[in-house]
């Protein structure tokens, strides 16, 4: 029942992509609540306009999404149109962390809306093995056994819950109902082992639990009373910025609740004064499916008491002398950052920890955290060109060969403070690695620099690269990097930003042990993507704003259904593959059987 009810929730799915163009908009989110530390939403509402402009047809979407056995198929499809799950409404699907990770309380939830009941329960009577229809507070259940899943209904909604295997997380240090080995008295006092859900979030036992159902049933019973009953206030709706998620309309969207995963039971070995400066921070991400390129978009809230130390730090800009003096042309991608890194210093003595930091950085190395911080600048920059794949002798198998990648590179770090750095360098950590010549510091083992990249380590300094030629154009600031028009102007004033050239890549990667029935889409996979930038500016009012571009190389033609084209076209080489394959073994089983084998001479 499994593999009918998961088969169903997929067809389910794709369908309301291509049904959806005229529903309204659904309610599920009422269902989530408030301590929901991870949702997913499809707007498939959103999704159905685009693919039905570009004129995509049901059956292609199924062919991408089944298996390609056209009967099977059909018949998926049809169990949807006749599941009474109402195809036009969004799907939810949250992770609910509980407990610790012994209790076995944490679960999923996924969430879709029912246009008619009768037809629901006749689905499952005719699917589910033992189906037996069992009744709570304002809502129905039943449980099935083979995926330990409670499937929950009213006249309106479906929910479908299942435990998450948290047990395989007990030998992580801290991740079980017991104290961390270097949690403080206040931390244990703070965050006892038995800590509870707040009572809020506790639903009374559901009355009339039948003793044969297992207690893992009882607790998701018990769960699903809850969420049938939440008051305003405890749903997730009542925290802005999943309300401003909501308000996106985006194809795709994401919530992470920082505050509710870090102050469950599962997290132990947190201190409490992490959980406390986690306090009203929220991550949301959305992700639309445009012309021409997918935009994902993500906001970062902090609370009170990180929003200072954002304030304090987080508001440097990448330096463009350390990207632009790169000697290339032929850019491959790159990535720049400017981040302080007194910020973590900040959040370390915050949370008590930096006593602890500092005697174990003493003991090893006779430095402390500040040492460290002071050190380094922040500022870091990596360039990549000229990529190209190699053909190269197989070190492990003589008179072979194999294809390597190579490029050229520099990784460039700034100095913040040359005094801070120079302790850091003659530390007992690092005295046996470096030795000084000059205002530079070399490797001590010549057998060692022979083996790593070019590098040059001053006062000013930490740049590496990939040869000492290129290393030196670029310290000699003599280059020029030559970025692509479109990213050109959009790295300065960022905090953060990336950009990566798939074209480059794509056209470098060889196609001669590409077997003959896959070139073709192998080809097609080769021209689907031009690039992809990452970007992030400093914070502004509570929110850092973050954005994802991935362009593809037809700019014409909606991105979903590119991708969806391909994918199309994978499955079915894959479904050839496998055929060849089982044709092939019939044959050769059929050869065996044919040979007359000597009985005497086995004897």
């Amino acid at each position: 029942m499994k593999r009918t009810i998961s088969k169903l929730l997929l067809t389910a799915g794709v369908a309301a992509v291509m049904l959806s163009a005229c529903s309204k908009v659904p309610e599920e989110s009422k269902y989530i609540p408030k301590e929901a530390g991870l949702v997913f939403e499809l707007n498939a509402k959103q999704l159905s306009e685009k693919l039905v402009t570009n004129g995509f047809t049901m059956d292609k979407l199924m062919a991408a999404a089944q298996s390609g056995d056209s009967a099977k198929d059909a018949k998926s499809w049809e169990d949807a149109k006749n599941s009474g799950i109402d195809l036009t409404s969004n799907f939810f699907v949250s992770f609910v962390f509980r407990g610790q990770v012994n209790e076995n309380k944490s679960y999923i939830e996924a969430t879709a809306s029912l246009k008619d009941v009768t037809k629901f329960e006749n689905f499952l009577k005719t699917n589910l093995s033992g189906y037996e229809v069992k009744t709570g507070k304002d809502f129905k259940y039943t449980w099935d056994k083979k995926s330990s899943a409670l499937i929950t209904w009213n006249d309106k909604t479906v929910l479908y819950l299942m435990h998450l295997p948290t047990s395989k997380l007990n030998g992580l240090p801290g991740a079980v109902g017991e104290p961390a080995e270097d949690a403080t008295e206040a931390d244990v006092e703070a965050y006892p082992a038995d800590t509870a859900a707040p009572a809020e979030a506790v639903a009374t036992p559901v009355a009339n639990v039948t003793a044969e159902l297992p207690d893992e049933a009882a607790i998701l019973i018990t769960e699903a009373d809850h969420l049938y009953h939440l008051k305003e206030a405890e749903t997730a709706g009542s925290l802005e910025p999943f309300k401003k998620l909501l308000k996106e309309n985006a194809d795709i969207s994401l919530f992470f609740n920082s505050e509710a995963t870090y102050n469950s039971g599962m997290l132990t070995m947190l201190p409490a004064n992490f959980k406390k400066l986690m306090e009203g921070s929220y991550t949301t991400a959305t992700a639309n499916f445009e012309k021409g390129k997918v935009v994902m978009n993500t906001n970062s809230y902090a609370g009170k008491q990180m929003m200072e130390i954002f304030k304090k730090y987080g508001k440097r800009e990448i330096d463009m002398d350390m990207l632009e003096k790169y000697p290339g042309e032929n850019i491959t991608g790159f990535i720049a950052y400017a981040f302080d890194f007194h910020m973590i210093g900040e959040i370390v003595k915050s949370v008590g920890m930096d006593g602890m930091v500092n005697m174990m950085l003493s003991q090893k190395s006779g430095l402390t955290m500040d040492d460290l911080l002071n050190a380094f600048d922040g500022q870091l920059v990596y360039v990549s060109s000229d990529f190209k794949m190699e053909r190269v002798p197989n070190p492990y198998f003589e008179g072979d060969t194999l294809d390597k990648a190579k490029s050229n590179w520099i990784f460039n770090m700034k100095v913040a403070n040359k005094e801070a750095f120079n302790k850091v360098m003659t530390s007992p950590m690092l005295a046996n690695l470096f030795t000084k010549e000059g205002d530079k510091y070399v490797l001590a083992s010549p057998e060692m620099a022979a083996s790593m990249p070019a590098m040059s380590l001053t006062e000013k300094s930490i740049t590496l690269g990939s040869d000492s030629v290129l290393l030196s154009q670029y310290l000699g600031g003599k280059g020029k990097i030559k970025l692509p028009e479109a990213v050109n102007g959009k790295v300065k004033g960022s905090m953060l930003y990336g950009y990566l050239d798939f074209e480059k890549l794509a056209s470098a990667v060889p196609m001669e042990s590409v077997g003959e029935d896959e070139k073709a889409v192998v080809t097609k996979a080769k021209d689907l993507l031009k690039d992809l930038t990452i970007s992030a500016k400093p914070i502004s009012g509570d929110v850092q704003s973050g954005e994802v571009v991935l362009n593809f190389r037809d700019q014409n033609r909606n991105s979903l259904v590119q991708l969806v084209e391909v994918a199309t076209e994978a499955a079915k080489v894959a479904k050839a593959k496998e055929e060849k394959r089982k044709r092939e073994q019939a044959a050769e089983d059929s050869l065996y059987n044919l040979v007359p084998v000597d009985s005497a001479a086995i004897q």
